[in-house]
């Protein structure tokens, strides 16, 4: 599936050009390419902070959350783990969960 690319014009830091100059010729891609490489995973990285900022907060469920951050909730649970945050989720929550899936 190809995806589908827009042209968008943006001013960057001559350090921030000088980087992404740096990395083109590293991997042998042209700006562009190297540009859109590093933006995905900039924004990645950004899902999944502000998917636990937004959690945390009370904002988003567990599952708006992990659907925030683009990560199945097992993963986002993981992470969860990784950063010390604890789960709002509770045992009795849990069981609530396991016997609506056996009813249906």
């Amino acid at each position: 599936m190809t995806e589908r690319l827009k042209t968008v014009g943006v001013r960057l830091e001559v350090d921030l050009l000088n980087y992404i100059e740096t990395i083109s010729r590293l991997l042998h891609l042209d700006k562009s390419a190297t540009l859109r490489m590093l933006l995905k995973e900039g924004v990645a990285v950004d899902r999944k902070k502000r998917a636990l900022e937004l959690y945390t907060s009370g904002k988003l469920s567990l599952e708006g959350a992990a659907n925030f951050a683009d990560l199945y909730i097992g993963d986002f649970l993981d992470l969860m783990q990784e950063r010390g945050i604890e789960s709002q989720v509770t045992l009795d929550m849990v069981k609530k969960g396991q016997k609506n899936l056996e009813s249906t």
